[in-house]
């Protein structure tokens, strides 16, 4: 803690230049100089130090702020040195808020600032990184090579002593420490070759080289190291020593032919596979020009090389030994050059006749799929989805019958264009790898239905993983209108419309079924028969009793309810199936059909009269059977035909 009046008279009667800096929300300023430092900061233009122009002297405050203890340092001119001390101020909360910087000489300001900017301009612009390290082992300034080459920023390693930067290892520490002694006792070292390490650990191969520093009284007061990074030269030959063992193994250990010719195209050496490949023997080859080797091998589209070109050349050779014995190989020569000189050439054969014969035949298989698309495009709509579901092709033929054009669907999600099917037998079948196929009700864009036979067939890759869906189909509209229009006309009655005696034993077997699956499951069967239809077709002839059915039905159909089913067994016979749930409400639906069709018919122009007599049976306890329920029913009818008919009667044990 200090007393400002003291400190003040102190401060600017002291005859060392001192400067007073401040310590503000962590931004340094001069705050005041005394009267020796008057003549070199008078002005004090600018009261903020910048940081980037004025480094080490910000680095060097705020380390003393940040220790709370004074700092020697020696700056290190070409000329002369100043030995600045950095002293903290302490504020009642003891935490330090001022330094107080002594100089014990300041030279003239344009002397220090020219002999600092020829330092630093050595330093910054010179490619190997430099550090300098005062005779305490303690770092003084890096350039930025060093920064870039080890990863340490300056302002990290100024003051910092220089083993903490662990660049030497452990393992070479005691030999380096050698070295710096010797430099230290002023013997000059020769440049060496070392391993030394980064920041982050990264070893880097150097060549180092020492030199000491003397002030202008020819005291050493530091020394300086520099490194050159020397890794891509270490890796060139290592490289070089790699290539050297590769060349000597190039022609025992190549699995494609090489051989090594001379100007005039005389082949000088030869490896086993080059045998190998073209079947002669080394006697047939080496020495001998490799225009009468290409003859004697039946080269077809043979083109003379000439060696001294001064380029890579590359070529196919076809070798037609005899008419069923054919061999391709791809030639590669290249030249050979000493002191720029082409002295002759490399030649590497490489046997293609598998990919040769292998691309024959995937020409040929591509042939045949384009064959197959045509034909396949010429008779079927075709899309392809890939795994994600976006369309990838669509043929001509799809875009003719879904009303689409392509560029609705390209590109799109196959639901977003409206072509999903709620299909789950579908949708599993085709994830699990399977084919599907099967027949789907169809819209076009402008929502007119169609069918059609479609065919969804994966494709995978060659690890089995899909790729695309390709999904074919043909139009089965009319086909399908053939089936439905069939399956009705063999399910109901070509008179009336209604669902015919097949039709009833399916219906009424499923709705026992589903009875059986309910406990209170309950309905009734009502069997009717027409009293006096007969006495119609003999007076007025089938045609008007014809007529007489139709309106017979439809009468039927406005007395039942929505759910109740009718059907025509025959002749003037009719089954009706209620849903009810009691007693009560069958005889009152039953009455009602039996009042309506005793009234009178007009049947073109002719007014007819006929009663109706019904026999009820009730499931279950008339029957769990549709042969038994249809028997009882029938047997109520009858007894109500006897009892005088025109009525309605509920079939007894």
């Amino acid at each position: 803690m200090y007393s400002e009046g003291v400190f003040q008279f102190y401060f600017m009667n002291m005859p060392q230049p001192v400067i007073l800096i401040q310590q503000e929300k962590h931004q340094l300023y001069y705050k005041e100089c005394n009267k020796a430092a008057q003549q070199f900061f008078d002005k004090m233009e600018d009261k903020i130090i910048n940081k980037e122009e004025n480094l080490l002297f910000y680095t060097l405050c705020e380390k003393a702020i940040a220790m709370k203890e004074p700092i020697q340092y020696q700056y290190i001119q070409l000329f002369q040195p100043d030995r600045l001390t950095f002293t903290p101020l302490f504020n009642q909360a003891t935490t330090p808020s001022d330094v107080l910087v002594m100089a014990q000489e300041i030279h003239y300001k344009k002397t220090q600032e020219e002999s600092t900017r020829l330092l630093d301009a050595f330093l910054e612009n010179t490619v190997d990184a430099i550090l300098i390290a005062d005779c305490d082992e303690k770092v003084l300034t890096v350039n930025g090579a060093f920064e870039k080459l080890f990863q340490w920023r300056k302002e990290e390693v100024i003051g910092k002593s220089r083993q903490e930067m662990n660049i030497v290892s452990k393992k070479e520490e005691k030999e380096n420490l050698k070295l710096i002694a010797e430099l230290k006792n002023g013997k000059t070292l020769p440049p060496y070759e070392t391993v030394r390490y980064t920041k982050s650990g990264e070893s880097v191969c150097v060549s180092g080289s020492c030199s000491p520093i003397y002030d202008y009284q020819n005291q050493l007061v530091a020394y300086s190291v520099i490194y050159r990074d020397i890794t891509a030269i270490k890796r060139l030959e290592l490289e070089l020593i790699k290539s050297k063992q590769w060349y000597k193994s190039l022609f025992t250990n190549h699995h494609h032919a090489v051989c090594m010719l001379n100007l005039d195209g005389t082949i000088l050496n030869i490896n086993s596979a080059f045998l190998e490949t073209l079947q002669l023997s080394a006697s047939d080859v080496l020495h001998q020009n490799y225009r009468d080797i290409a003859k004697r091998l039946g080269a077809c589209n043979y083109k003379s090389w000439n060696v001294y070109e001064e380029i890579s050349y590359s070529t196919e050779l076809t070798f037609r030994r005899s008419q069923h014995s054919i061999q391709h190989v791809y030639i590669t020569t290249i030249p050979v050059k000493v002191n720029n000189q082409t002295v002759g050439a490399y030649a590497i054969l490489h046997d293609i006749t598998p990919q040769k014969e292998a691309e024959e035949q995937l020409a040929y298989t591509l042939k045949e799929l384009e064959n197959i698309k045509y034909a396949l495009d010429e008779s079927a709509s075709v899309m392809i989805i890939n795994a994600s579901g976006i369309i990838t092709y669509v043929n001509d033929m799809y875009v003719q019958y879904s009303g689409y054009e392509k560029e609705d669907l390209l590109g799109k999600y196959y639901r977003d264009a409206e072509l999903h099917h709620d299909h789950h037998e579908l949708l599993e079948t085709i994830k699990s790898g399977k084919v599907w196929r099967g027949q789907l009700e169809m819209e076009t864009k402008h929502h007119q239905s169609y069918w059609v036979s479609k065919t969804i067939v994966p494709l995978k890759d060659i690890d089995g993983n899909i790729t695309h869906y390709v999904s074919i189909h043909n139009d089965i509209t009319e086909q399908k209108a053939l089936e439905n229009k069939l399956h009705f006309e063999a399910t109901h009655d070509s008179l009336t419309g209604l669902p015919n005696r097949a039709m009833l034993l399916k219906e009424l077997n499923k709705v026992i079924e589903n009875g059986q699956r309910k406990s209170d499951e309950f309905f009734a069967l009502l069997f009717l028969d027409c009293d006096n239809f007969k006495q119609i077709n003999d007076e007025y002839g089938h045609h008007i009793g014809d007529e007489f059915l139709k309106a017979y039905t439809k009468r039927l159909k406005s007395c039942v309810r929505k759910g109740d089913r009718i059907y025509r067994l025959g002749g003037d016979e009719f089954i009706i199936i209620l849903n009810v749930t009691n007693g009560r409400e069958i005889e009152q639906i039953a009455g009602r059909i039996h009042v309506s069709l005793q009234q009178s018919w007009n049947v073109r122009g002719y007014c007819l009269r006929t009663t109706t007599t019904i026999g009820v049976s009730i499931y279950p306890e008339d029957g769990e059977s549709a042969a038994l329920l249809l028997k009882n029913a029938d047997d109520a009818l009858y007894k109500g035909k006897r009892e005088g008919k025109n009525n309605y009667i509920l079939y007894q044990t």
